[in-house]
């Protein structure tokens, strides 16, 4: 038997997050429906979050902002200190004083 994937919704990013405060506001903490709903906004909202660091390590302004973001990037998925590289050594980020040649 196959499985039916779930369809999916765009939307607009302050609407989410109205939604989410409107359902907080008007529901039942024990209700196990606004539990699953809690759960599973928050898990998305820890998402964005993650992907909008994620994209200002790959495309800041410059490199001062594209390192606290790969920081912040880094700590928010969970990486350890010591399995982290120095920003000189990334590969992944384009270092502008670098000349190649």
């Amino acid at each position: 038997m196959q499985m039916k994937k779930l369809k999916s919704v765009l939307l607009d990013y302050n609407l989410f997050v109205d939604l989410y405060v409107y359902a907080c506001r008007h529901s039942e903490p024990d209700d196990l429906q606004f539990k699953r709903l809690c759960a599973g906004v928050q898990k998305k909202l820890e998402a964005m979050t993650r992907h909008d660091m994620y994209s200002l390590y790959k495309s800041g302004a410059n490199e001062q902002i594209r390192g606290k973001a790969r920081h912040d990037y880094l700590s928010a998925i969970g990486l350890l200190d010591s399995f982290r590289w120095p920003t000189e050594q990334d590969v992944n980020v384009t270092h502008s004083d670098i000349d190649i040649r």
